[in-house]
């Protein structure tokens, strides 16, 4: 969610044919790599507070709930009920949390895995660089909140099986990225995680990153990038990147240990991707052009439905109308200026990365703290 909103979801069990107690599956064998009957997932959804005043509610986003959805997902999948624990808006305190996934992480055995999903606000302390996300009961105090070190402690004590999956859509989600990277060397536990954004930046208040994670456990064929018959965790992770590039201007970030297998089959192919559907490119608008998807295809007409605008902006464009995305792109070590989000003032700065028409910034004065992605339009070159 916009600012400090967190949609953590910590997703997805992936083991089905075990071998020496590991998982081993791959798309490359014909079969998913999990299994739900030996999967446990934990579930928070949080989008309105106790405290009022100091978090605001989402009621965009109550209507069609994914945060139920995923539930939804996992019980029609044949995650067992004793398994499955989803915890919604004042049931989600900060002590029932704890507790409740703690009694869950208990109950596993080695060669499961474990699937966690929170969301709501989070927020970050730029002097410490530190993350929490806000329980239901969540103060004004930092430690009110569900720190994310408090997560992977969770997992490391309480957890027997093998894999963590950890996914995150939300502000400041990449701090999971950030984590999971210092503790997977030491660590029993095999983790990987996909995030909405960098650990320093804020995330849409849109559903776009989760809604990519559900295109691909579904089995949609926009997913399956190769073309092999099976969605995959690189594929997800890779989808949901060019996703929230493109519709949000904000960087997804995936992590996976060393036994993660990023080639793990999540889900088998239901409908084959129809062409030309779901691509991502611009339209010419009275003389400007506009970022949009396509959503149908009638002889060389395609139907696009645009960035940011409601399905009543959908129309049909003929091909003089629409180009390929190419966004521009700076190159590496470029001094320019960037536009911020907090105040929309421009502060000087050098590009550190650029991706898919976004770019790692760092900022004149600061240390790598303080680096953030950002989107198109929120970029110029420095006139000196």
């Amino acid at each position: 969610m916009r600012l400090s909103a967190w949609l953590l979801a910590v997703l997805c069990g992936l083991s089905i044919s075990v071998k020496g107690g590991r998982a081993s599956a791959d798309a490359d064998n014909g079969e998913l790599d999990w299994d739900p009957a030996t999967t446990s997932v934990f579930i928070v959804g949080i989008l309105e507070w106790e405290r009022s005043d100091l978090y605001g509610s989402f009621p965009a986003c109550m209507p069609n709930r994914r945060d139920e959805q995923l539930a939804q997902f996992f019980r029609k999948a044949g995650v067992p009920e004793e398994r499955l624990v989803y915890l919604q808006d004042s049931e989600a305190t900060k002590a029932r949390i704890k507790k409740e996934l703690k009694q869950l992480l208990d109950e596993t055995d080695e060669g499961e895995m474990v699937v966690i999903y929170f969301a709501g606000h989070g927020y970050r302390d730029e002097d410490s660089n530190e993350t929490w996300f806000a329980c239901y009961d969540a103060g004004d105090e930092n430690e009110s909140g569900w720190g994310v070190p408090e997560i992977f402690d969770a997992v490391e004590n309480h957890f027997s099986g093998d894999r963590a999956l950890l996914l995150a859509d939300c502000c400041h989600s990449g701090a999971l990225y950030d984590e999971a990277k210092v503790r997977a060397p030491d660590s029993d536990v095999t983790y990987g995680v996909i995030t909405s954004s960098y650990a320093h930046n804020t995330s849409t208040g849109n559903w776009t990153f989760t809604d990519s994670l559900l295109s691909g456990w579904r089995g949609e064929g926009a997913v399956d990038l190769n073309g092999n018959g099976y969605v995959e965790l690189r594929e997800i992770a890779r989808y949901g990147e060019l996703e929230l590039a493109f519709i949000e201007g904000q960087k997804s970030m995936f992590y996976a240990s060393e036994e993660f297998p990023r080639a793990a089959a999540l889900a088998e192919v239901e409908e084959e991707k129809t062409p030309r559907v779901g691509e991502r490119v611009e339209v010419e608008w009275k003389g400007k052009w506009f970022r949009a998807k396509t959503i149908a295809v009638d002889g060389d007409q395609v139907q696009v439905h645009y960035n940011g605008f409601s399905s009543d902006t959908d129309e049909w464009v003929g091909p003089d109308r629409v180009r390929p995305y190419y966004p521009a792109q700076f190159a590496e070590g470029d001094q320019v200026e960037v536009m911020w989000d907090k105040d929309e003032k421009w502060y000087p700065a050098r590009i550190e990365r650029g991706w898919f028409g976004l770019h790692k910034v760092r900022y004149d004065g600061f240390d790598s703290s303080s680096d953030e992605w950002v989107g198109p339009g929120k970029v110029r070159l420095r006139v000196e």
